[in-house]
Protein backbone atom coordinates (compact mmCIF):
# COMPACT_ATOMS: atom_id res chain seq x y z
CA UNK A 1 0.00 0.00 0.00
CA UNK A 2 3.01 2.43 0.89
CA UNK A 3 4.61 1.88 -2.03
CA UNK A 4 1.39 2.27 -4.20
CA UNK A 5 1.36 5.64 -2.56
CA UNK A 6 4.99 6.31 -3.25
CA UNK A 7 4.42 5.91 -6.88
CA UNK A 8 1.24 7.76 -7.06
CA UNK A 9 3.23 10.51 -5.61
CA UNK A 10 6.12 10.06 -7.76
CA UNK A 11 3.63 10.24 -11.00
CA UNK A 12 1.76 13.10 -9.78
CA UNK A 13 5.65 15.13 -9.38
CA UNK A 14 6.39 13.41 -13.04
CA UNK A 15 3.63 14.82 -14.37
CA UNK A 16 4.07 18.27 -12.43
CA UNK A 17 7.37 18.72 -13.69
CA UNK A 18 6.89 17.44 -17.56
CA UNK A 19 3.93 20.51 -17.57
CA UNK A 20 6.47 23.08 -16.23
CA UNK A 21 9.05 22.25 -18.61
CA UNK A 22 6.12 21.81 -21.30
CA UNK A 23 4.95 25.71 -20.41
CA UNK A 24 9.20 26.86 -20.21
CA UNK A 25 9.87 24.94 -23.40
CA UNK A 26 6.59 26.89 -25.39
CA UNK A 27 8.24 30.15 -23.54
CA UNK A 28 11.30 29.52 -24.88
CA UNK A 29 10.45 28.99 -27.95
CA UNK A 30 7.93 31.79 -28.20
CA UNK A 31 10.37 34.48 -27.22
CA UNK A 32 13.03 32.72 -30.01
CA UNK A 33 10.58 33.48 -32.81
CA UNK A 34 9.34 36.87 -31.47
CA UNK A 35 13.17 37.74 -31.44
CA UNK A 36 13.57 36.57 -34.94
CA UNK A 37 10.84 38.42 -35.58
CA UNK A 38 11.44 41.39 -34.25
CA UNK A 39 15.02 41.63 -35.69
CA UNK A 40 13.72 40.92 -38.82
CA UNK A 41 10.95 43.96 -38.83
CA UNK A 42 13.76 46.21 -37.11
CA UNK A 43 16.22 45.55 -40.25
CA UNK A 44 13.30 45.85 -42.68
CA UNK A 45 13.14 49.27 -41.26
CA UNK A 46 16.69 50.23 -41.47
CA UNK A 47 17.10 49.15 -45.07
CA UNK A 48 14.29 50.97 -46.02
CA UNK A 49 15.52 54.19 -43.99
CA UNK A 50 18.39 53.73 -45.66
CA UNK A 51 17.15 53.44 -49.44
CA UNK A 52 15.02 56.66 -48.50
CA UNK A 53 17.69 58.66 -47.00
CA UNK A 54 20.23 57.87 -50.58
CA UNK A 55 16.67 58.94 -52.50
CA UNK A 56 16.26 62.06 -50.47
CA UNK A 57 18.45 64.50 -52.26
CA UNK A 58 17.29 67.93 -53.99
CA UNK A 59 19.64 70.11 -56.06
CA UNK A 60 20.63 73.61 -54.64
CA UNK A 61 20.78 76.52 -56.40
CA UNK A 62 23.18 79.39 -55.71
CA UNK A 63 23.01 78.13 -52.36
CA UNK A 64 19.81 79.84 -51.95
CA UNK A 65 16.99 78.56 -49.27
CA UNK A 66 14.56 76.93 -50.87
CA UNK A 67 10.39 75.89 -49.34
CA UNK A 68 8.38 74.51 -51.56
CA UNK A 69 6.00 73.72 -49.13
CA UNK A 70 6.35 75.79 -46.23
CA UNK A 71 3.49 73.68 -44.13
CA UNK A 72 5.53 70.74 -44.16
CA UNK A 73 9.00 72.35 -43.24
CA UNK A 74 7.60 73.93 -40.16
CA UNK A 75 6.31 70.67 -39.18
CA UNK A 76 9.68 68.89 -39.19
CA UNK A 77 9.60 67.68 -35.57
CA UNK A 78 6.13 65.78 -36.35
CA UNK A 79 6.61 64.18 -39.54
CA UNK A 80 2.71 63.01 -40.82
CA UNK A 81 1.95 59.88 -39.82
CA UNK A 82 -0.47 59.00 -43.50
CA UNK A 83 -1.41 55.72 -43.84
CA UNK A 84 1.19 54.38 -46.10
CA UNK A 85 2.79 50.62 -45.79
CA UNK A 86 5.15 51.78 -42.91
CA UNK A 87 3.71 54.72 -41.09
CA UNK A 88 6.56 55.58 -38.81
CA UNK A 89 8.59 56.87 -42.41
CA UNK A 90 8.09 60.39 -43.57
CA UNK A 91 9.94 62.82 -46.15
CA UNK A 92 9.26 66.64 -45.02
CA UNK A 93 10.33 69.05 -47.95
CA UNK A 94 12.72 71.79 -47.29
CA UNK A 95 16.24 72.41 -48.20
CA UNK A 96 18.97 74.49 -46.94
CA UNK A 97 21.95 76.86 -47.78
CA UNK A 98 24.60 74.60 -46.84
CA UNK A 99 25.82 72.98 -50.57
CA UNK A 100 24.67 71.95 -53.57
CA UNK A 101 22.59 69.32 -52.48
CA UNK A 102 20.37 68.83 -49.44
CA UNK A 103 17.94 65.68 -47.91
CA UNK A 104 15.18 66.54 -47.12
CA UNK A 105 14.86 64.41 -44.27
CA UNK A 106 14.65 60.83 -43.23
CA UNK A 107 12.73 60.32 -39.93
CA UNK A 108 11.46 57.14 -38.09
CA UNK A 109 8.85 57.73 -35.26
CA UNK A 110 9.82 61.56 -35.44
CA UNK A 111 13.59 61.43 -35.75
CA UNK A 112 15.54 62.31 -37.99
CA UNK A 113 18.47 59.77 -40.05
CA UNK A 114 21.41 62.16 -40.20
CA UNK A 115 23.31 59.59 -41.92
CA UNK A 116 24.55 56.00 -42.60
CA UNK A 117 27.29 53.77 -41.04
CA UNK A 118 28.88 50.73 -43.29
CA UNK A 119 31.65 48.53 -41.66
CA UNK A 120 32.23 46.12 -44.41
CA UNK A 121 34.12 43.47 -41.96
CA UNK A 122 31.64 42.91 -39.61
CA UNK A 123 28.98 43.30 -42.43
CA UNK A 124 26.70 45.59 -41.41
CA UNK A 125 25.34 48.77 -42.10
CA UNK A 126 22.47 51.43 -40.47
CA UNK A 127 21.31 54.61 -40.41
CA UNK A 128 22.57 57.07 -37.98
CA UNK A 129 20.07 59.16 -35.87
CA UNK A 130 20.46 62.42 -33.94
CA UNK A 131 18.72 60.89 -31.00
CA UNK A 132 19.54 57.80 -29.19
CA UNK A 133 16.86 56.17 -27.19
CA UNK A 134 15.24 52.77 -27.48
CA UNK A 135 13.19 53.20 -30.50
CA UNK A 136 16.19 54.61 -32.68
CA UNK A 137 18.45 52.23 -31.05
CA UNK A 138 16.12 49.30 -32.34
CA UNK A 139 17.02 49.84 -35.64
CA UNK A 140 19.90 51.73 -36.27
CA UNK A 141 22.95 54.14 -34.44
CA UNK A 142 23.02 57.21 -33.13
CA UNK A 143 25.32 59.83 -33.13
CA UNK A 144 25.73 60.85 -29.30
CA UNK A 145 28.41 63.74 -29.44
CA UNK A 146 29.09 66.88 -29.91
CA UNK A 147 25.38 68.35 -29.56
CA UNK A 148 25.26 69.44 -33.32
CA UNK A 149 25.31 66.29 -34.48
CA UNK A 150 23.76 66.75 -37.97
CA UNK A 151 26.91 69.16 -38.82
CA UNK A 152 29.80 67.07 -37.11
CA UNK A 153 30.06 64.04 -39.31
CA UNK A 154 32.72 64.10 -41.60
CA UNK A 155 33.97 67.13 -40.49
CA UNK A 156 37.10 67.90 -38.74
CA UNK A 157 37.09 67.21 -34.73
CA UNK A 158 36.00 63.36 -33.03
CA UNK A 159 31.80 62.15 -33.61
CA UNK A 160 30.51 59.24 -31.42
CA UNK A 161 28.39 56.94 -32.45
CA UNK A 162 26.61 54.77 -30.15
CA UNK A 163 25.09 51.32 -31.04
CA UNK A 164 23.39 48.52 -28.98
CA UNK A 165 25.13 44.96 -28.50
CA UNK A 166 22.29 42.92 -29.54
CA UNK A 167 24.98 39.57 -28.40
CA UNK A 168 24.40 38.12 -31.51
CA UNK A 169 25.89 39.18 -35.11
CA UNK A 170 23.49 43.09 -35.40
CA UNK A 171 24.46 46.38 -34.72
CA UNK A 172 28.09 46.53 -32.51
CA UNK A 173 27.59 43.43 -31.05
CA UNK A 174 30.94 42.85 -33.27
CA UNK A 175 32.83 45.96 -32.61
CA UNK A 176 35.33 44.47 -30.23
CA UNK A 177 36.97 41.84 -33.47
CA UNK A 178 37.67 45.60 -35.60
CA UNK A 179 41.54 45.55 -35.86
CA UNK A 180 43.40 48.14 -36.83
CA UNK A 181 43.36 49.29 -40.61
CA UNK A 182 39.77 47.89 -41.24
CA UNK A 183 37.67 50.64 -42.55
CA UNK A 184 34.16 52.00 -41.53
CA UNK A 185 32.42 54.25 -44.05
CA UNK A 186 30.11 56.79 -43.16
CA UNK A 187 27.74 59.05 -45.08
CA UNK A 188 26.99 62.56 -44.12
CA UNK A 189 23.53 64.57 -44.70
CA UNK A 190 24.79 66.35 -47.22
CA UNK A 191 25.77 62.95 -49.25
CA UNK A 192 29.71 62.96 -48.53
CA UNK A 193 30.68 59.53 -47.92
CA UNK A 194 34.15 58.99 -46.27
CA UNK A 195 36.51 55.83 -45.54
CA UNK A 196 37.73 55.86 -41.96
CA UNK A 197 40.30 53.63 -40.87
CA UNK A 198 40.71 52.03 -37.32
CA UNK A 199 43.63 53.08 -35.09
CA UNK A 200 42.40 51.71 -31.47
CA UNK A 201 40.02 49.22 -29.94
CA UNK A 202 39.75 49.03 -26.20
CA UNK A 203 37.71 48.31 -23.41
CA UNK A 204 36.62 51.61 -21.73
CA UNK A 205 34.44 52.04 -18.23
CA UNK A 206 31.32 52.57 -18.41
CA UNK A 207 30.71 56.00 -17.43
CA UNK A 208 34.15 56.83 -19.52
CA UNK A 209 33.73 59.76 -21.91
CA UNK A 210 37.27 61.48 -22.06
CA UNK A 211 37.70 59.53 -25.70
CA UNK A 212 34.56 61.70 -26.79
CA UNK A 213 36.66 65.20 -25.93
CA UNK A 214 39.70 64.21 -27.19
CA UNK A 215 42.46 66.48 -29.53
CA UNK A 216 42.28 65.34 -32.83
CA UNK A 217 44.91 67.46 -34.44
CA UNK A 218 42.80 68.64 -37.07
CA UNK A 219 41.86 65.14 -38.28
CA UNK A 220 38.30 63.73 -39.32
CA UNK A 221 37.38 61.19 -37.02
CA UNK A 222 34.83 58.54 -35.61
CA UNK A 223 34.51 57.00 -32.03
CA UNK A 224 31.79 54.01 -32.22
CA UNK A 225 30.88 52.82 -28.35
CA UNK A 226 28.71 49.63 -27.08
CA UNK A 227 28.69 48.47 -24.40
CA UNK A 228 30.37 44.82 -23.54
CA UNK A 229 28.52 41.51 -23.44
CA UNK A 230 28.34 41.94 -19.40
CA UNK A 231 27.25 45.59 -19.77
CA UNK A 232 29.94 46.15 -17.08
CA UNK A 233 32.55 48.33 -19.40
CA UNK A 234 32.15 49.40 -23.13
CA UNK A 235 34.17 48.79 -26.21
CA UNK A 236 35.32 51.97 -27.89
CA UNK A 237 36.52 51.68 -31.00
CA UNK A 238 38.62 54.92 -32.64
CA UNK A 239 39.12 55.80 -36.56
CA UNK A 240 40.19 58.48 -38.99
CA UNK A 241 40.42 59.49 -42.49
CA UNK A 242 43.45 59.24 -43.84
Amino acid sequence: MKKYKRLKIYSKFLTTLIVILTIFLIVLVGYAIYSLYDNYTADESAEELMSQFENNYEEVGDGQISEENPSESENLEQPSQGNSNNSNLSKPSTTNSSGSSYNLGTYYKGYKVIGIISIPKLKIQYPIFNVDNTATLRVGTAAIYPSNVEETLNVSGNAVIAGHNYRNSRMFSKLHTLQNGDSIFITNINGVKLEYKVYNNYTAGANDFDYATRETKGYIEISLSTCTNDASTRTVVWARVQ
